[in-house]
């Protein structure tokens, strides 16, 4: 008998899917510990993996059973306890709040650049007029070590912190911001870029919430990676190129209207997009909407592992 592949994995997906919700709601399950789901992200890395390996031989329907049942297990976990995973993700099992306060300011002689590596907490990043920066943090465990010079500003955690909870709130000059690169783990991002022009905005993320609001604003190059997380992400007026990676999570994309759109997502089973009824066609690996004259063109590579894009959701990218 010959077994249907595509079949199988979305049968064995949804099995999980809807039997954890329903054991965390009859109580067989604690809702506490459905909202850990997140921190298991990588047995999804290690499932594509063995599915990559035996793909092609004998054992390729055990490899697809079980990216399904890791896939559904975790995603059936998250869908249960709902909004709360991120906060469990975002709470970094510290019992003490951020109770210290750091304030630093300066000003770029020069288009700089600001680099933010975070471990826990959130991050907010909004444009200010003229050339200086600022950054207000409240922080547990040691005091973050900023480092500034005329074209670069970055704040980190000191190695060996752990996973100590920091606010950090940066002002980021509308005149002279040329870069901005965001790294963090269990954190949440928020990046208003409200009349900037930047040559390049990167996010390396872990276990988050990534907003990225370029209304107004123009980003030529934009590399976005997540594992175990959301990016919701609203381009700005002019062109852009780059990628958006996520495994285990959800894109949300939002466009220019009439902008040129060339999207070359990856097609597999683990990888959802409404492309198709937005109205773009496929040539090869590209799905491509026609702008209007003049418009200017997204072209993005956008890749996902038990993931899903979803290209200009009802209500926008907030």
């Amino acid at each position: 008998m010959r077994i249907h592949r595509g079949l199988l994995f979305w049968g064995l997906f949804l099995i999980p899917l809807g039997v954890i919700p329903l054991l965390v709601r009859a109580h067989a399950i604690d809702l506490g510990s459905a909202g850990q789901a997140w921190r298991f992200w990588p047995l999804i890395l290690v499932a594509v993996g063995v599915a990559l390996l035996i793909g092609r031989s004998r054992a390729s329907i055990v490899a697809t059973a079980l990216l399904a049942i890791v896939l559904g297990g975790i995603a059936g976990a998250v869908l249960a306890s709902g909004p709360s995973w991120i906060a469990a993700a975002v709470d970094c099992g510290n019992e003490r709040d951020p109770d210290n306060q750091l304030d630093r300011s300066g000003s770029f002689a020069q288009a700089g650049t600001i680099s933010l590596d975070l471990r826990c907490g959130s991050v907010d990043v909004s444009t200010v007029s003229g050339s200086d920066w600022a950054l207000h943090a409240t922080y547990a465990g040691s005091t973050p070590v900023v480092e500034a010079s005329g074209a670069s500003v970055s704040v980190d955690v000191p190695d060996g912190d752990g996973s100590q909870r920091q606010h950090w709130t940066v002002s980021a000059p509308v005149d002279r911001t040329d870069g901005i690169e965001l790294k963090a783990n269990a954190a949440t991002g928020k990046l208003l870029l409200q009349g900037a022009h930047l040559s390049k905005v990167e996010a390396d993320m872990n276990a988050g919430d990534l907003l990225i609001d370029a209304t107004g604003a123009s980003v030529r190059r934009l590399d976005v990676t997540m594992n175990a997380g959301r990016a919701r992400i609203t381009l700005g007026s002019g062109p852009v190129s780059g990628q958006v990676s996520m495994n285990a999570g959800a894109i949300e994309l939002c466009a220019p209207a009439g902008a040129d759109l060339r999207l070359a997502a990856n097609d597999q089973l683990t990888f959802v997009t409404n492309l198709a009824q937005r109205g773009l066609t496929k040539d090869g690996g590209v799905w491509h909407r026609a702008g209007s004259a003049g418009s200017p063109v997204i072209d993005l590579s956008i890749h996902g592992n038990a993931a899903s894009l979803t290209l200009d959701p009802d209500g926008g990218c907030k």
